[in-house]
Order: structure tokens, then sequence, then C-alpha cells
């Protein structure tokens, strides 16, 4: 295509995973020519509670704790200092993230490498918050504060002083130094006010596809509303960038795919998270597994979840909401749909498949596999 077009792939995040791999992935990556960035996420826990993550359900389980993971700005570093031309991606919450701090966190990352560093910051998740002391509410008002003060603590030198909604900046500085490439600070998620403090404040939007944003021509649609109102805060569309995380499975064959989806980890994720608002079901013609309003962000919190809650939700998940709670196809048919996405107005691509999960590490090569083909076929 001749569009310009980004793309990342993303290397675990579990402490069980020995950290000079992450190096040697993100090695492989840039030997590539087609994959961007190398992807982190910041979790502090797992997607899986209870019994789930067991060896029968996910050959990880014997030698993975699904809990123990690492900080991402650490990953990054360490992979950047052996690759220091690539780009890399994270993502974080404003409930978690102090504005100054984290801005240090990626200026420091951008002196590593000769690429772009960017972050997606959301208003976070209970699942990230409650367990830890912070409250879920704050997020909205937390991501305004955090979009809002990086953006002038990078564009003003000089100490300012400034009230927010939660942070109350006095003489505040970080220096006159910047790096070469500027930082990006990209919004994560969905909804109206969300929209607008991106509109206002962030560098881009992205969501997950079909969970959040569920076809291209959704995609569009926002696309078309957060570029105007871009534009009616005085700032540059053109500038602002667009993606989306596509959630899927991707195989070779549908005996595969079924295979995947047929997994009692895919079907739990399904049941939790195939929309993030659940009640966007009924319009599908499928009948949600959870309460009525639930909203996985807003609503998750897995580790109160018994072992029969959580078997129930796997057993009640029906195929048809499995399926279509990820992109399911080939290289080949998800080459076709990212192609959709692009035209729609996506800017950057990362793809997570779900299909290592499943099936077991022997298949993350193969995944990686598809996926860099996949890039060589948009990028052309």
């Amino acid at each position: 295509m001749s569009k310009k077009i980004e793309t990342a792939l993303p290397f675990d995040n579990h402490r069980d995973t020995p950290m000079p791999l992450v190096a040697e992935f993100t090695k492989a990556m840039a030997a590539t020519q087609v994959v961007d960035y190398l992807w982190l996420w910041d979790e502090l826990s797992g997607w899986f509670p209870g019994n789930l993550w067991r060896p029968e359900n996910t050959p990880a389980a014997s030698f993975i704790d699904a809990n123990s993971t690492y900080d991402p700005f650490v990953q990054a570093a360490y992979a950047l200092a052996a690759n220091p031309t690539m780009g890399v991606r994270l993502s974080t919450d404003a409930i978690r993230s102090a504005p100054a701090e984290l801005l240090r966190k990626l200026m420091s990352l951008a002196n590593c490498t000769e690429g772009k560093v960017v972050i997606a910051v959301g208003a976070g998740e209970l699942r990230q918050s409650k367990p830890f002391g912070y409250k879920r509410a704050e997020g909205l008002q937390r991501l305004e504060d955090l979009l809002k003060f990086v953006r002038r603590l990078y564009d003003e030198p000089k100490p300012w002083t400034e009230e927010g909604n939660f942070w109350h900046y006095k003489n505040a500085t970080i220096g006159t130094q910047r790096p070469v490439n500027r930082p990006e600070f990209w919004a994560l998620g969905g909804g109206p006010i969300l929209l607008d403090i991106a509109a206002r404040y962030a560098d881009g939007f992205e969501a997950a596809t079909p969970q959040s944003i569920r076809t291209p021509e959704e995609f569009a649609e926002t696309v078309k509303a957060l570029r105007d109102n871009v534009a009616g805060y005085g700032r540059d569309p053109d500038a602002f960038g667009f993606g989306i995380w596509n959630i899927c499975v991707c195989h070779d064959d549908e005996d595969g795919i079924n295979e995947v989806l047929s997994n009692p980890l895919v079907k739990y994720f399904a049941g939790q998270f195939g929309r993030v608002d659940s009640d966007r079901w009924a319009g599908e013609g499928e009948s949600s597994v959870m309460p009525a309003g639930w909203n996985y962000a807003m609503k998750w919190a897995p580790f109160e979840q018994s072992d029969e809650e959580i078997q129930r939700i796997v057993d009640q998940v029906s195929p048809s909401m499995v399926r279509k709670s990820y992109h399911v196809g080939t290289p080949a048919q998800l080459r076709e749909l990212n192609e959709r996405f692009i035209e729609a107005g996506a800017s950057f691509i990362g793809m997570l498949d779900m299909t290592p999960l499943a099936l077991g590490p022997e298949q993350a090569q193969e995944s990686v596999r598809r996926h860099i083909e996949m890039f060589q076929g948009l990028k052309g």
C-alpha cells in the first residue's frame, strides 16, 4: 500500500522469560525491516486467574507464573541498549503514572535510540488499580492531567505553575535538554470524554479491535470525528496519529483456528473482554455472559472471581461469541482486514495473536513469521 503505516509486535512481559531474550527478539524484528516497534505493556498482574492458568490450558503455565511481570521501561531500556535504531511502543495508565516522572522515562528512552518512542496512556483498569490502592474512578481526570502536563513540561523548559485535577505543579521544570526525536503520548481506550482529552492534548489515539472498535467502518467514523475535534482545538489533524490493537487468532488453516477458539483461556478472555462494553453484544445477536452494564475496564477484578465463576464464564460463552471476540483468519485474510483499517485512517497497527497462548510457545515463532509476512504485504 502507498499510505505510510507503522507496525509493532509484542514481546512477553513475564519475569520467567530471561531478560536477554528481549534484546534478541528486538534485533530479529529490526532485521525484518517491516516491524517498526518493539511493543511492551505495563501490567502488574496477568489476565488469567485461578485454575485457568494451568498446563492443560496453556503449555506456558508449566514454566511461567502469570502474575510475575517485568517493568516495561526496564525491558525497553535493555532492548534499546543492544538495538539503538529500533522504535519502542509502550502502554500504561494515568492512574499509576506521574506526569513528570513518565515524561522523564520516555525522554531517557528516546536518548537510547534513533527510532521513535511512543506510549499509549489509558484511563486505567480496575484490575491494575483496586488491588494496589488506586482509585479507578479517577482515571479520566488523571489522564487529562497527565497528557496536559507532559506536553507543557516538554514545550516550556522554564519553571511554571498550574493547578490540575490531581497534580498541582509549582515552579515545575525538567530542564532544557531534549532528545532528537520527541516522545509521543497517545490516548488509549474509548468514550467521548477520553476522545475529547485526546483531541486537546495527545499526539494520537489507539484502541483495541474488535473489542472496543469493531470494524474498519466504525474506526473511520471515530477517525473523522476525532480529526474534526483536533482541528477545532486549533491543532493539526494531519499530525495526529491513529492506531489499532488487532487482537486476533491467526493461523494458516481452519483446524488450527478452531483449536485456538475452543481453548478455555481464549473463551474466558472473550467473555470478559470480547466487547469492552458488553451491552453491545445484544446488537450482534449475542447474549453477554456478564451482568448488564459490564465494562471490563471498570468492573473486572479477576482475583475476586471464584473458580466456579470463572468456569461459568468459560462454559457459557457461545462459539459464535468467541469467534466475534477476535479478528479471525489466515495471514492473507488479516492483511486484507488491516488494509481496510489503513484506508479508514490507521497509521499504526499492532498485532496481538492468541495462537501461541493456546497452542504453546513453539507456535510463537510461527505466529511471528505469519505477521512478518503480512507486514511485508502491507508495506509492499
